[in-house]
């Protein structure tokens, strides 16, 4: 039986996540205007560079931390860097700063599945913005496209993304929203997730890359943008059908869809 709930909880999450996204950055953008402070947008050869960097640390990083969990500090760095941005967006400073370590706190201390994807769609949003204020759309566009080609090759034919996330997982480290597939499932700690326990999973990449994409478009459209995680939304909604419906229960790369379905909504918007 096709779970309904968890189709239409995986939607508004993930839509939801979005729109977050647009409204921080519209915001940063205005606040950026008034202080006359122009962001520098990153060229593609450096991009590419600080990637291939952050992968490489990535991978060593989780082959020998050994005892001392680094990935778990990094992390509650990447919370408060991310969340900070969209709270600062919307709150004064001090405010910001105190719900930043208000919301890490409840992350620390209260092992819910609504608190872990409170807490992610947040973060989310604010590094989605962050880069997308730093990349050109072009650039945006063109990482995009890799990495949903590495996205394939690395769930169908190596399995990377499969054992970087059980790697991760099991230093307690869940880059992911999981969203229960049925009512019964609302009460699963995130600290207790197994995979296959009836909770639906997708990766922060799948989440951050249209909203990436999106604000990258709000710096010279805001009607594409919105087109762009419109376009996003149902790609995302096309991914979990497609996952619940197919008679094998692998894993499947959800970026590829999603990423085309968000270009689809830019062009969509040219033509309108």
């Amino acid at each position: 039986m096709f779970p309904v709930f968890g189709f239409i909880a995986h939607i508004a999450l993930f839509a939801a996540i979005q729109v977050l996204g647009i409204f921080t950055g519209l915001n940063a953008l205005e606040i950026l205007e008034k202080s006359s402070v122009t962001v520098q947008e990153v060229p593609l050869p450096m991009t590419l560079f600080s990637f291939v960097i952050a992968f490489s640390l990535l991978f060593l990083l989780l082959r020998f931390s050994g005892k001392f969990n680094l990935f778990k500090y990094f992390f509650y760095f990447l919370i408060i860097i991310g969340s900070k941005l969209v709270f600062e967006a919307f709150f004064a400073p001090i405010i910001a700063n105190i719900l930043t370590l208000s919301l890490l706190a409840l992350f620390l201390f209260r092992k819910s599945l609504l608190v872990h994807n409170l807490t992610l769609g947040i973060t989310i949003a604010g590094v989605a913005v962050s880069l997308g204020l730093s990349f050109s759309f072009s650039t945006v566009l063109f990482l995009m496209g890799a990495f949903s080609f590495y996205d394939v090759l690395a769930v169908y034919r190596s399995s990377h993304m499969v054992k970087l996330f059980r790697g991760m997982a099991s230093k307690g480290v869940i880059l992911a929203i999981m969203i229960p597939q049925r009512l019964s499932k609302i009460n699963v700690k995130s600290n207790e997730f197994k995979p296959g326990q009836g909770v639906f999973i997708m990766g922060t990449g799948d989440l951050a890359f249209p909203l990436f994409l999106a604000v990258s478009a709000l710096k010279f459209s805001v009607v594409s943008a919105w087109f762009i995680v419109g376009g996003a939304i149902f790609g995302a909604a096309l991914v979990y059908y497609l996952l619940n419906t197919q008679k094998s229960t692998r894993a499947m790369p959800a970026l590829p869809p999603i990423a085309l379905c968000s270009v689809l909504g830019f062009a969509l918007s040219l033509i309108i």
